[in-house]
Parts: structure tokens; C-alpha cells; sequence
């Protein structure tokens, strides 16, 4: 256990995205898809909640220094920061806006982690561009068995479900702050339906770029989302997206193995699909009886969602400027003619970087970065597959 512990570690660079220091751009309009904002550095993490949108920006480069940015929810412009906890953010990497006027940042301890994960919770209000912000309080992950915390839901009663993607578990918060194990191993056996595995050893390429991932390692549980009764979750190890309920979470009498086997694969990787990787899940949640999960499908570069139900996949979008590696995504409240929310996708070109990408021998950014505003009410799918051209060989 600890040699596969010390392999996955060295391999956590195949979870992030690079960096360079810079500042949040202006908004343009455009039609069913267009650009919301402009970057100069990669934006990771994204939550919104109509009025304000937040960003993560993880520092890597030397000298520069994490932030968590505010943007005005209409025009994009930066309107300020959450406040930085005591030392600084080390790895801000995925948040939610749990209720109006609060949000909670996924903050890791650097990278590589040097330290356990920890959740800033903040209370908000933001009025005519004026933003007033207050950290309400941290909860700390020290002495728990987390690597690298990859994303944060939140619960139907209040608090949070964290996933680890290396060795591989989901970790309940209680609204209380309480931290106790979801579905986590018992034992030196990883769970196979959690865990992270050898990345396959093929060279791939995404849009036209080879990628070989640095350390060989694919992540296991990952992006996660709440629909229902139910958690969805993607898995580099596994692709697809797969599901398993709530309360099988919660049910500790029974053991985390035969727990495990109580998650279901909505949709697989398609068949001839080397590698696939879904991230950025999210459900429109204010639309009553809504199936359909929002993914970023990052190795295709393209926007797509999938029927929770009967595991269709359609591609909404497959452009490769708008969908530059798609990792984050977030529902807006704000309704458009066919009363339906914006949905808003960070991506962050992991693939166009040196430290993620081996077959790289230098930077190949393209930027700027881009969040992209997309409008389910003008959704018709490019096309509805079971396949997939993504992660060609």
C-alpha cells in the first residue's frame, strides 16, 4: 500500500492545469455560445450564483500567488478577491456557492500537497459592484487520509462531500463541520470503483497535440455532482460517468467494499475510447425533473451532457476555442427567453502544458483562457452518440 501510495503521489500533476500569473478580462456577447471572460492565467474552479461568479486561480508559477477572484455574474468584470486565510490559499482548486452570500473553497496544500486540504467557508454580499466579504470558517483535513481533494458538492441538508482521487474515497462534511468517511477503504485494498490506476500507455492526442501524462497515473473519483437522491462522479481511471445514492454514503454499518458495489455506471467510455476523462459536472438544479448531467469532455475539447436516465450522451459544442479543455462548470440563475440558467465553463489547456503533458518539450498555451458562456435554452445537440472521437491513439 505504501509503494502505490508514493507512485500515486508523485503522479498527482496529471490532475491540474498550468498556471501563469495574471489577471481576469472583460465579457463579450455572442450567441448560444460565446465568450464570458478572457484570462491571461488558467481559471480552474468556478461557482456562481447570478449576482457574482467566483474563480480559483492556483498559483505555479514562481513568485506568483493563489487567488480566489469575484466577477460581477452579468458583465464578468472583477469587482475583488476573497480574502486570503492565515499563510495564503496553497491550492485553490474547486468550489460552491452553498447558499446565497456563502461560498466554500477546496484549498490543498500546495502542489505537491505538503499538508492536508482544507474548506474556507466565506459569507458574501455583493450590491451595485460593492463586495464585502468575511471568512466564516475553515475546516481542516489534518491527520485524515487525503492526498489531493479534486471536488466538493454539497449536501442536500448542508455540509459537503469531498472526493480524494488518488487513493481513491468520498469524504462526508456534516453542516456542522464534522468529517467523518463516506466510502473510503477499510483496508490496504483500494476501492476499484474509487481509485486511481495506471494511465493506459498509449500516446494520445488531444486536438493536435500528443499527450503523455507525467507519472503515468490516471485519478480515480473525481468531478462530482448532486442530482436527486443520487452522486454523480467521473473517474480518469475508469471514464464514463457513474452514480451511486446518497445514503449508501451515510450507511457505515455495512462495509466500504460491498458499499462500493453499489455504484452504477450511467454511462460508460465509449467503446474505441482510449482515455476519457469527464469533468466539470453539473445539474441545472432549479429545473424541476431535469435528467440531463453538463459535463466538460476535456480530451475532445467539446461541451456535452448525458440523460442520467438512459445514459444518451449528446455534444452541444465541439468548438475547440470556446471548449479549450473544459474542467469546471457552473449553472447561473440568471433565465434566458426559454427560462433556462447560463451555464458557465472554465477551461484551463492542461493539455498545452509541460508539467501535465510529457510529450510536450515546452509550453504551447494559446492564450488567452477563456470562461465560456453557454445557453441551454438554444441547446440543439450538434449530434447524440455513444461513441466518441475523443483520445485518439
Amino acid at each position: 500500500m505504501k509503494r502505490y501510495l508514493l507512485a500515486a503521489v508523485t503522479a498527482l500533476v496529471a490532475l491540474l492545469g498550468a498556471q501563469p500569473a495574471g489577471a481576469v478580462g472583460a465579457r463579450h456577447q455572442a450567441p448560444a455560445a460565446s465568450v464570458f471572460v478572457e484570462s491571461d492565467r488558467p481559471i480552474h474552479g468556478i461557482a456562481a450564483d447570478g449576482e457574482v461568479v467566483f474563480v480559483t486561480q492556483p498559483a505555479i508559477e514562481p513568485g506568483a500567488a493563489s487567488r480566489v477572484v469575484v466577477l460581477d455574474g452579468r458583465t464578468g468584470a472583477e469587482i475583488g478577491e476573497l480574502p486570503s486565510p492565515p499563510g495564503g490559499f496553497r491550492f485553490p482548486f474547486a468550489l460552491r456557492v452553498s447558499e446565497k452570500g456563502r461560498v466554500a473553497v477546496l484549498d490543498n496544500a500546495g502542489f505537491p500537497p505538503q499538508g492536508a486540504p482544507k474548506i474556507y467557508e466565506y459569507r458574501y454580499t455583493a450590491r451595485k459592484g460593492l463586495l464585502r466579504t468575511a471568512r466564516e470558517r475553515t475546516i481542516d483535513f489534518t491527520g485524515l487520509p487525503l492526498l489531493f481533494a479534486e471536488d466538493l458538492e454539497v449536501l442536500p441538508e448542508g455540509g459537503y462531500v469531498v472526493s480524494e482521487s488518488v487513493i481513491g474515497g468520498l469524504w462526508l462534511v456534516s453542516a456542522s463541520g464534522h468529517i467523518r468517511p463516506g466510502l473510503f477503504p477499510e483496508g490496504p485494498a483500494p476501492l476499484p470503483q474509487l481509485a486511481g490506476c495506471a494511465h493506459p500507455p498509449e500516446s494520445l492526442m488531444v486536438g493536435d497535440l500528443p499527450f503523455t501524462p507525467i507519472g503515468g497515473f490516471a485519478p480515480g473519483v473525481g468531478s462530482l455532482a448532486i442530482g436527486g437522491d443520487d452522486l454523480f462522479f467521473g473517474s480518469s481511471c475508469l471514464g464514463g460517468l457513474h452514480r451511486i445514492s446518497l445514503d449508501a454514503l451515510t450507511e457505515t454499518d455495512r462495509p466500504a467494499a460491498k458499499r462500493a458495489q453499489m455504484v452504477e455506471t450511467v454511462s460508460p467510455r465509449p467503446a474505441g475510447t482510449v482515455f476519457e476523462s469527464l469533468k466539470g459536472l453539473t445539474v441545472e438544479k432549479w429545473r424541476r425533473g431535469e435528467n440531463w448531467i453538463y459535463a466538460g469532455d476535456p480530451f475532445q475539447l467539446q461541451l456535452i451532457r448525458i440523460n442520467s436516465r438512459t445514459g444518451e450522451r449528446q455534444v452541444l459544442s465541439d468548438d475547440e476555442r470556446l471548449f479549450n479543455f473544459p474542467v469546471a462548470a457552473t449553472f447561473t440563475r440568471h433565465s434566458n427567453a426559454q427560462g433556462r440558467s447560463e451555464l458557465l465553463v472554465a477551461s484551463d489547456q492542461e493539455y498545452r502544458w509541460t508539467g501535465l503533458n510529457s510529450a510536450l518539450d515546452r509550453d504551447a498555451f494559446e492564450r488567452p483562457f477563456l470562461i465560456t458562456e453557454f445557453r441551454p435554452g438554444q441547446d440543439l445537440p450538434l449530434h447524440a452518440r455513444d461513441g466518441s472521437k475523443a483520445a485518439k491513439r
